[in-house]
């Protein structure tokens, strides 16, 4: 016993002995494995985890591409041989390509902690790995909602345009008729003698082009001040509406409007860690009410959306070593539905030729984003959860505008301002994880998920135009719109339409 208890002692001595040398020597050369007395050092467990990113995308990116790392070299069969240079057994096609790509960033990071296999680094510095996780990241994502909200609102404006049309038919008999003693529809002949509710039919069309930029909040090199996960982008697009009104009663119009629109966005690389762009169409279809006094009006409405988006996501970053820079373009596709709801009231006021027009209005909006995936064989392929937006803004606003009356009709120019406050402004998350991914067993951390910027709750809404009122009931506008106060985003919308009575 007395020559047994030292053998079996050793083992742990030593070990505690090498421990320290080791702690010794990664302090003095900053090494990953060392040769010690008695055995080897293990490597030090640096990974992305390891390293202090600011950028919260990078931080979500640092996690993520950790979590899927582990997920395919961990445990005790791993899907990943960590060594390995080619697809083999479990690890074949899109799961090695994934494993690769996120090895040479786990590896990088190891080179910056000097420690760790460095083997498939990029040999890149902290501020272009972070630069790097943020290629990978899928916050563009983001900018879904702006195209799904943006079409809706688009498509309130035009049923708003319609409502003040409507309106403006009577307000436009009326002065006429005051001005000129005789209906405004007799102009051109053929109206009965008892023109009371003019035409009950009336068919419109609108176009609408807007356009607009989202400025960065992702802060790439540190000069703006922001620490946000929203990226650059401007943005246009066309919408067409197509509708048709029955005045039911003087006072009491119901209708239906069909629109279509077409979107783009493009991100901006020169202000953002990122390129790719959205391609957005679809329709709508809104069932509309009005009922108005003399002096007061209600308007409702509900209706839907469906669009469909063609995605693309560019991921690209450098390597200074033997292994190769990336370049790779994700691309995707999938759908939205909208529900739409509305309530309007106002009151008209005149005073000296002009009218005046409090109103205060509710708009709620919920948006579903189906889960998709994106296709291609670069490794770089992610696989989206659903996403769920919802809008509630209330408004108070007021219209101004002055009737003249011509030969020809009435002339209504126009201008209005508008206070919005959005009542559902909560954040949400964009969720998604590596399509190469095997299904099932996941390990903590590797999806990501990433917050959109928390967005004004109040802000402005300009407008300015003029309403024309014809013979046999044409009318026909034209509008300039602008919001204002939103700390990030500008939008500016020129519309115009005709309405003819029959």
């Amino acid at each position: 016993m007395s020559t047994a208890m030292p053998t079996l002692l050793r083992p742990s001595i030593a070990a505690a002995s090498t421990q320290r040398a080791c702690a010794r020597t990664r302090r003095a050369f900053a090494a990953s494995l060392v040769i010690s007395i008695g055995g080897f050092c293990a490597p030090a467990l640096a990974d992305l985890r390891a390293l202090q990113f600011t950028n919260p995308i990078e931080q979500a990116a640092a996690l993520a591409n950790q979590g899927a790392y582990d997920r395919l070299s961990s445990g005790a069969s791993p899907i990943c041989d960590p060594e390995s240079r080619e697809p083999s057994g479990s690890c074949t096609g899109v799961v090695f390509q994934t494993f690769a790509n996120v090895r040479e960033l786990v590896e990088t990071a190891n080179g910056l902690s000097n420690s760790g296999s460095t083997t498939f680094s990029l040999g890149l510095n902290q501020q272009e790995l972070g630069f790097a996780l943020r290629w990978t990241a899928p916050e563009e994502l983001a900018a879904q909602g702006s195209a799904a909200t943006q079409f809706t609102n688009s498509q309130l404006g035009s049923l708003a345009s319609r409502i003040s049309a409507l309106r403006m038919s009577a307000l436009g008999r009326t002065a006429h008729n005051d001005r000129h003693g005789g209906s405004l529809w007799a102009l051109g002949g053929g109206a009965s003698a008892d023109d009371s509710i003019a035409k009950r039919w009336g068919g419109f069309v609108n176009g609408a082009y807007g356009y607009g930029r989202k400025d960065d909040t992702t802060d790439p090199f540190g000069t703006s001040g922001t620490s946000g996960a929203e990226d650059a982008f401007d943005f246009d697009g066309r919408e067409v509406t197509l509708g048709i009104d029955y005045r039911l009663r003087d006072n009491l119009v119901f209708g239906a409007l069909l629109g279509f629109s077409d979107r783009r966005v493009d991100f901006d690389s020169a202000a953002s860690i990122v390129d790719g762009d959205i391609d957005t169409d679809g329709s709508s279809l809104i069932i509309f009410a009005l009922w108005e006094s003399d002096r007061f009006y209600v308007s409702g409405s509900v209706g839907g959306q469906w669009l469909g988006y063609d995605l693309s996501r560019r991921i690209t970053f450098p390597s200074h070593t033997a292994v190769e820079s990336v370049d790779a373009t994700a691309t995707s596709n999938t759908d939205s539905d909208t529900l739409t709801g509305t309530l309007n009231a106002g009151v008209n006021l005149t005073a000296g030729g002009f009218t005046f027009e409090p109103y205060a209005k509710a708009d709620y909006q919920s948006v579903r984003v189906d889960a998709f995936a994106e296709q291609g064989t670069t490794g770089f392929e992610l696989g989206y959860d659903q996403q769920d937006i919802k809008s509630f803004e209330l408004a108070a606003g007021i219209k101004l505008q002055r009737v003249f009356s011509v030969p020809f009709g009435v002339i209504v120019p126009y201008a209005r301002a508008e206070l919005r406050n959005q009542l559902e402004d909560d954040r949400r998350t964009i969720s998604a994880t590596y399509a190469g991914l095997p299904a099932g067993g996941g390990v903590a951390g590797q999806d990501f998920n990433l917050a959109t910027d928390q967005h004004d709750d109040q802000y402005t809404v300009i407008a300015g135009g003029c309403s024309v009122v014809f013979k046999h009931g044409l009318q026909g506008f034209l509008q300039y719109q602008q919001v204002l106060d939103l700390e990030t985003i500008t939008e500016r919308v020129i519309a115009a339409g005709v309405r003819l009575e029959f």
